[in-house]
């Protein structure tokens, strides 16, 4: 039979399972869990925990195979220390490698120092052959223009007409300079214009103006010519003759061979005491590879420190979840607490990148989408989807105050007012999931100091929805809350009226204790797996009870630890 059924057949006979003991719960937590702990799932369930908590068995693991890994290191290396204390002390082994390498290095700078040598010279000669045919050319280049533009301007000195003018600024020294392609164009338009009068152009005043004119742009041009042919002559004057070679400097490269010389006979006498050596050192190797095969090899002694870590971390972490039990799976949880679960909150899914302004603009741990808290909200809420008020109550205040968060979400998205209250003035764990933190809030509203309306914070959880989040206000103030009930209940049946769902968020605090406002109202107890303790959960169920509170049910935390985000 399987552990759900109310009674199982055992070696003694009949047993008694966990689910038939739920009834005596509500009446005596502390019975069940003495009874729980002679089940014989219990020592299963501890180790469970131990299973989902790889992080201890991780780090005592570690710890023991550094203790163990050292052990194994230095007991060994001691018992070395002693066995060479006896042994006769030896000089270091030559490296003949780096000898023979120095060998060739020497032998190929000495054979290396000739060719180079000749290669220079050879180099400086082909260098000095091809300035020389370069200074040519252009000495010769040079004068054939300013012989041409000397021919030119005698021409247009000699006959001064369009045709010698064109012809000038056509000489092949003065191409592209701007200046002379200007004056040439305008040339060509007088020429034009003259040749317009026909046989009546020696008595026409115009055609006198043009002829003037042709005449000053023929000087213009006659004097870029001059300029040109100046600075040519003076180019061909800067061109003088060769430079004489340098004389190439031996003294280096004989340097150089020398040291090479002396450095391959320093090399080879090495060579052979370092083999003289070698011969030497033969016998002591011997006594040496006995030494180090004193203890266990690496791979053996990493092995064992490996899994006596595991060993020994697995066993611790059970000692301690043995000493202190944490709630494993929702029927112990039912078993302890005396009533249903209502959802459990696994691992969250995968979602796509937050594109839209709105997703950007929620807090981080809102989720998109959960079914598990669309389960849950539908199991709380009224038939018309309305939860008039509800606190829920946890050991973690980060845990509780994200299931408020996104149980408020999910009543947004089913168009509902909802207003989240933070009781939490020890952290304001929800103020800061919803990024209002380090605002005025519930004790500025109890004190009287301001108006809850001016108080509320509206928070966006999805596309053109949103809540309204009531922050805590002021750290540490326990003591004035719960000496403010009536303050309180007053605030929280203005504001049922007012909205549609009302969420408390009411955490034990550090201490232990729990808040008057956490058992006004029916809560929701979370629970996280292999978190929360057996003696916690018992305590705040009995403390719940104690105050003829109504548990609505259990919502088990089965994720990692949230981290809260202040804004």
């Amino acid at each position: 039979m399987s552990e759900s059924d109310d009674i199982v057949d055992g070696p003694d006979g009949p047993v008694t399972s966990t689910k038939s003991v739920i009834a005596d719960a509500r009446t005596s937590p502390a019975a069940l869990i003495a009874s729980t702990a002679r089940a014989p799932s219990w020592i299963r369930r501890r180790a469970r925990n131990v299973y989902r908590r790889p992080l201890l068995v991780s780090a005592i693991g570690l710890t023991v195979f550094i203790v163990v890994l050292v052990a194994a290191v230095v007991a060994p290396l001691q018992e070395r220390r002693a066995v060479r204390a006896m042994l006769p002390l030896m000089r270091p082994r030559p490296d003949t490698t780096v000898i023979q390498a120095h060998i060739r290095m020497a032998g190929s700078v000495w054979r290396s120092t000739d060719s180079l040598l000749a290669a220079g010279r050879e180099s400086v000669k082909e260098a000095a052959r091809d300035s020389a045919e370069r200074a040519d050319s252009r000495r010769d280049s040079v004068g054939s223009e300013i012989d041409g533009l000397t021919t030119l301007l005698r021409r247009a000195h000699d006959a001064p007409l369009a045709a010698s003018y064109r012809a000038l600024a056509s000489a092949p020294a003065l191409r592209g300079d701007r200046r002379v392609a200007a004056l040439l164009d305008t040339l060509a338009r007088i020429d034009s214009s003259r040749a317009a009068f026909g046989a009546t152009r020696g008595v026409d005043p115009v055609f006198v103006a043009l002829t003037a004119r042709l005449t000053q742009i023929g000087k213009q041009l006659q004097q870029l010519a001059e300029d040109k042919r100046s600075a040519l002559e003076a180019t061909a004057a800067r061109t003088g003759p060769l430079t004489a070679l340098p004389a190439i400097d031996t003294t280096p490269l004989a340097k150089t061979r020398d040291s090479a010389a002396a450095a391959l006979v320093s090399a080879r006498r090495w060579l052979v005491q370092a083999r003289d050596v070698d011969h030497d050192m033969d016998a002591a190797d011997a006594r040496e590879r006995s030494v180090a095969a004193i203890g266990a090899s690496i791979p053996a002694m990493l092995a064992g420190a490996t899994v006596l870590g595991l060993v020994i971390g697995f066993a611790v972490a059970l000692a301690l979840e043995v000493r202190e039990p944490r709630v494993s799976d929702a029927d112990e949880a039912e078993a302890i607490a005396g009533v249903s679960t209502l959802a459990v909150i696994g691992e969250a899914p995968a979602h796509p990148v937050r594109r839209r302004r709105s997703d950007l603009e929620m807090p981080p741990l809102v989720e998109l989408s959960s079914d598990a808290y669309r389960l849950l909200f539908a199991q709380l809420a009224d038939p018309s989807d309305n939860l008039p008020l509800l606190s829920i109550v946890g050991e973690d205040a980060i845990t509780t105050a994200v299931v408020a968060a996104n149980l408020g979400a999910v009543a947004a998205r089913h168009a509902r007012t909802v207003l989240l209250i933070d009781t939490d003035v020890e952290r304001q764990s929800l103020s800061a999931v919803m990024r209002v933190r380090g605002t005025r809030g519930l004790v500025d509203v109890l004190a009287g100091r301001l108006e809850w309306a001016a108080a509320v914070h509206s928070v966006v959880v999805d596309r053109d929805r949103t809540l309204d989040v009531l922050p805590s206000g002021a750290f540490g103030a326990h003591a004035a809350m719960d000496a403010m009930t009536a303050e309180v209940t007053q605030l929280l049946e203005h504001v049922r009226r007012r909205y549609d769902c009302v969420l408390v968020n009411a955490p034990m605090s550090s201490s232990g204790g729990l808040g008057m406002t956490a058992t006004s109202t029916s809560p929701v107890v979370v629970v996280r797996t292999a978190r929360t303790p057996l003696r916690v959960l018992d305590g705040l169920t009995g403390l719940i009870r104690g105050r003829d509170g109504r548990i609505r049910g259990i919502l088990m935390w089965n994720r990692g630890e949230p981290t809260a985000v202040s804004a």
